[in-house]
Formats: structure tokens, C-alpha cells, sequence
């Protein structure tokens, strides 16, 4: 798989995915409560860790801003930064951006909490 421009709409229950690719960033907007979140999550789990393990030099930026997300999405999300860690080349060549407002104390204590478990350069950002 080369890298490509990844784009997913974003659904009620859903959130907008997408990876810009000349610019080495993947974001991901808004809700996830997916009705079956394996379904949702698995496609971008093999698209990440194929993009991880071909990217050699690219500094990639992963940017959250969240406004909720469900346990099982929190599991995948999990899964996704694991799987960077897990498979890059060199976890120097990632940084992610956990965005979220400054009163919303449920998404910052989730930024932490996923700070704590990673050994990423993890940027918790308050809007």
C-alpha cells in the first residue's frame, strides 16, 4: 500500500478521519460512538500500521480533538497509538496532539491517562 490521502466523513456517531499526506498529518474530529466499532476502527488500524512501517523520515503529527468517545472507541484508540509505537522505525518521528477544550475535564484526564501509557511524544493541547 503507498501512502495516500485517507478521508472519512464524519457520521452523528462518527468521526471525520483524515490524513493529509503532504503534509504528514492524520486527524480525527469530533464524536465516536460508533454502533460497532471494530468495524469503524479496523480499516484505519491496517492503514496505520502499514503507513508506519513503510515511513522511514516523515515526521507525522496525529491530531485528536475529541468531543467524546465511547469505551470500546477508546480501546481502538489505544490500539492505534500502540501500534505506532509498536511498529515505527523511530517513535522520534511521531508526535501526537491530544486537542481538546480547557473545561472539558472527561477529554483531558483521557489525554493523560493515554500519555501515561505510551512512550510517544505526547502533546496534550487545551483550546
Amino acid at each position: 500500500m503507498s501512502a495516500t490521502d485517507l478521508h472519512i466523513a464524519s457520521t452523528e456517531d462518527t468521526p471525520e478521519v483524515h490524513f493529509d499526506h503532504a503534509h504528514s498529518i492524520f486527524r480525527m474530529k469530533g464524536r465516536s460512538l460508533p454502533e460497532n466499532a471494530y468495524n469503524f476502527y479496523k480499516p484505519l488500524l491496517e492503514w496505520i500500521k502499514k503507513y508506519v512501517e513503510q515511513n522511514g523520515s516523515s515526521l507525522t503529527k496525529f491530531e485528536f480533538e475529541l468531543d467524546y468517545f465511547n469505551s470500546s472507541s477508546g480501546r481502538f484508540i489505544y490500539e492505534m497509538l500502540t501500534l505506532i509505537e509498536e511498529n515505527a522505525k523511530s517513535v522520534e518521528l511521531y508526535e501526537i496532539r491530544w486537542k481538546t477544550h480547557s473545561d472539558d475535564e472527561l477529554m483531558i484526564e483521557k489525554g493523560e491517562e493515554l500519555k501515561s501509557l505510551l512512550n510517544l511524544r505526547f502533546n496534550l493541547i487545551t483550546l
